[in-house]
């Protein structure tokens, strides 16, 4: 009697498929929604950076860009030589948000630099605490005492008698040397007692004057009083 034939199912060497249950299922598809949620997420994360990322190296560009124009002129202002901007080999920065950090410091660095020269240039480079009026007279006065200085060393080498008056020199001391004591405190005034920016107000002319025209007279006639006994 032949033997019964055997199904499919009962064949020796054929993968039989395992039933799954629904709360498997279901496990399996709840991980591969979290997956696909967290990949999404992480696309979007890393898409609002490269955004950021972009905006921000486009506000730093603009940044330098304005910050350049006004170091150039700046420098214009103060006669000074232009500065380099650009053509800078980058450094070995590998996180773009570093890169964008470093350079915003190195920014804020270069406007407190620029600050500082805008303020030193707005001070004068002699005397810059005191107020303008004190600052011209002191030079003046300088000028005016080294203008005496001068007379009383004339006087003191002229020939003859020192208690005779030499009268080849009251010109100069009178007149002369005044003058030149005056327009030496005057040019001192604009080379040193004023600021690059600003003005710096008067030179104080009439001050000036003052003083070398009438104070170095009255100094010199003190001399002559002087060596007369």
């Amino acid at each position: 009697m032949p033997a019964p034939r055997r199904s499919g199912a009962e064949r020796p060497g054929r993968y039989a498929p395992q039933p799954v249950s629904w709360a498997a299922y279901t496990e399996t598809a709840r991980r591969l929604g979290e997956i696909l949620h967290g990949e999404r997420a992480r696309v979007d994360q890393q898409a609002a950076r490269d955004r950021r990322l972009r905006t921000g190296a486009d506000e730093l560009a603009h940044r330098l860009a304005v910050q350049g124009q006004h170091l150039a002129d700046l420098a214009g202002t103060l006669r000074l030589p232009q500065p380099q901007v650009g053509n800078v080999a980058p450094g070995p920065v590998p996180d773009p948000a570093e890169a964008l950090r470093r350079g915003a410091v190195a920014a804020d660095a270069a406007d407190a630099a620029a600050a500082e020269a805008h303020a030193r240039a707005g001070r004068p480079a002699l005397l810059p605490g005191l107020p303008p009026v004190a600052r011209n007279a002191l030079l003046y006065a300088a000028a005016a005492l080294l203008g005496s200085g001068v007379s009383m060393l004339l006087f003191l080498l002229s020939p003859g008698d020192l208690g005779r008056i030499p009268w080849q020199l009251v010109p100069w001391s009178l007149c002369g040397l005044p003058a030149l004591a005056f327009f030496a405190g005057y040019l001192a005034i604009g080379l040193l007692g004023r600021p690059r920016l600003g003005g710096g107000g008067t030179r104080s002319a009439r001050l000036g004057g003052a003083i070398c025209f009438l104070g170095m007279p009255l100094l010199w006639l003190v001399f002559l009083a002087a060596t007369r006994g």
